[in-house]
């Protein structure tokens, strides 16, 4: 595992890498005053890592990596704070949850402001009329993707418990209800990949390996934050509980998950399978599930072991660039190598009883 931590800590201060012919390309841009994407110093395959070695931080604070994995995170947001921390795009919250902890880890002021930032970025963030936020407000689509509650709703509902903001819970909570309501499948029980409110429709496939990651993160991590007293814990419990034994019903004899969960007969994807079982056992962790749960979870992890390659999880479906729009390319990418992670290390002291 410790091999993983090496590469999680290198992707996570140099990925994206760029080349002489990118920047040729931005500046030509820039030239002929066309828009260019912004250089976002906290992108969400970045949050990915940031949260994977925090949790190995959290189970090894006496290793000799602990250190390293601190300064390694203090290198990843002090840049980004110098930078004026600006948020550009909701995905970019992936990146909070581990800044809240880093507050907490080393009582330096600067990331909870960091973190005060991300919360005000939501809070004059465009919704729509049911309080959603559309993923790309500048396109004027309306479109509310899945990928969203598992990038913004832990950090929301982590930041509200944390420092007693019932607003950014409430936020949270508002985010996955709504999803519950109008982003899922009836037949079949799983997600489309999104929806738009104003006109009903949903989009996407239905069962999208990572959208479904994202949802369930989304859910086991806000429900580990809520309190458990209020009438919306057991609202969103029941309704991932659900979600749940439809998701396992799909998992390979392998123990991994396919791409899209419906077809069994298409190529394995770790980041969908990662992030699915890590939320799984995060869930176990808290008792939102019971430990029936617990045998197909190894299984998959297992699974996920024989993937690892050089400290990387290969197997990985590449970058979504839309509704439907999934490229069938597979390789090794932080989106599965963050999630494995924290995976394994939720559950490495059972592996290591077993």
């Amino acid at each position: 595992m410790l091999e993983m931590v090496k590469e999680a800590e290198e992707e996570l201060l140099y990925y994206p890498k760029r080349g002489t012919g990118y920047q040729i390309k931005r500046l030509l841009k820039w030239l002929l005053g066309k828009g260019m994407e912004p250089l976002d110093k906290i992108n969400w395959p970045n949050g990915l890592l940031a949260k994977s070695l925090m949790d190995y931080y959290m189970q090894n604070k006496n290793s000799e990596e602990a250190l390293i994995i601190i300064s390694c995170l203090k290198r990843y947001y002090d840049r980004w704070i110098r930078s004026g921390c600006k948020v550009y795009y909701v995905d970019d919250l992936v990146s909070g949850v581990t800044l809240i902890d880093l507050h907490q880890v080393t009582g330096e002021e600067k990331y909870k402001k960091a973190a005060d930032a991300m919360v005000q970025f939501l809070y004059h963030h465009e919704r729509d009329e049911a309080g959603n936020f559309p993923y790309r407000p500048k396109q004027g689509n309306g479109y509310v993707f899945a990928d969203m509650i598992g990038m913004v709703c832990p950090f929301l509902c982590k930041y509200g418990s944390t420092y007693g903001d019932s607003n950014a819970v409430n936020l949270a909570v508002s985010q996955i209800q709504n999803f519950i309501s109008y982003g899922m499948d009836e037949k079949t029980g799983l997600p489309y990949h999104g929806y738009q409110y104003e006109s009903g429709v949903k989009y996407g496939i239905i069962g999208w390996g990572r959208a479904v990651g994202w949802l369930m993160i989304g859910m086991a991590e806000t429900l580990a934050y809520l309190d458990t007293d209020r009438p919306s814990y057991e609202i969103i419990k029941q309704a991932y509980r659900r979600l749940v034994d439809k998701v396992e019903a799909y998992q390979l004899e392998g123990g991994l998950y396919s791409w899209q969960l419906g077809a069994k007969e298409g190529p394995v994807d770790t980041s969908a399978t990662g992030m699915i079982l890590y939320a799984i056992a995060r869930s176990l962790e808290t008792k939102v599930l019971i430990g029936i749960h617990k045998s197909r979870m190894v299984r998959g992890r297992e699974a996920l072991w024989n993937s690892v390659k050089d400290g990387k999880i290969y197997g990985c479906l590449a970058e979504c660039q839309g509704f439907s729009m999934y490229p069938q390319v597979y390789g090794a990418y932080p989106w599965s190598l963050g999630p494995a992670l924290s995976l394994f290390v939720m559950t490495e002291e059972k592996k290591q009883e077993k």
